[in-house]
């Protein structure tokens, strides 16, 4: 069993997965993809549920994912999100962080900032599914 979809013949047991972040650095819809710019989603007010359902022109975000595996708690998610940022605004008072010598630090943006692996055995483990992700993925590569 097999199906075409938009000229791909797609063999039964075929695993599609969404390119969310290729859908969310398109520079059709964003000036800038790969800089970090809140201002790509001012005008944005609809909430994600709505969003999820409508056209993927008008959706900020696949942060939830999309189609048939949408999280089942999108709406939780995001009420929450806004709950928590809500309660951050209201009970903080927010300023960038200062040097040494009280001078204001520059924001850094950087993906790779501030994480941490917590020990050699989870190290171990990313590496190896990591690998093995690497593995699986090879065969999409053209």
């Amino acid at each position: 069993m097999y199906d075409w979809v938009d000229g791909y013949l797609l063999p039964k047991g075929t695993t599609i997965i969404i390119n969310a972040w290729g859908l969310q650095h398109d520079p059709m819809r964003f000036e800038n993809p790969d800089v970090f710019d809140p201002e790509h989603i001012a005008g944005c007010t609809k909430l994600a549920p709505e969003l999820a359902n409508g056209a993927y022109e008008d959706r900020d975000h696949y942060g939830y994912g999309a189609g048939r595996r949408l999280c089942p708690g999108i709406h939780l998610a995001e009420r929450n999100l806004s709950l928590a940022m809500a309660k951050l605004v209201w009970g903080f008072e927010i300023f960038p962080a200062l040097d040494g010598e009280g001078r204001e630090k520059a924001v850094d943006t950087d993906a790779k900032t501030g994480f941490e692996v917590r020990g050699k055995t989870r190290e171990d483990t990313i590496r190896r599914e990591f690998g093995e992700a690497q593995e699986v993925f090879a065969g999409y590569e053209s």
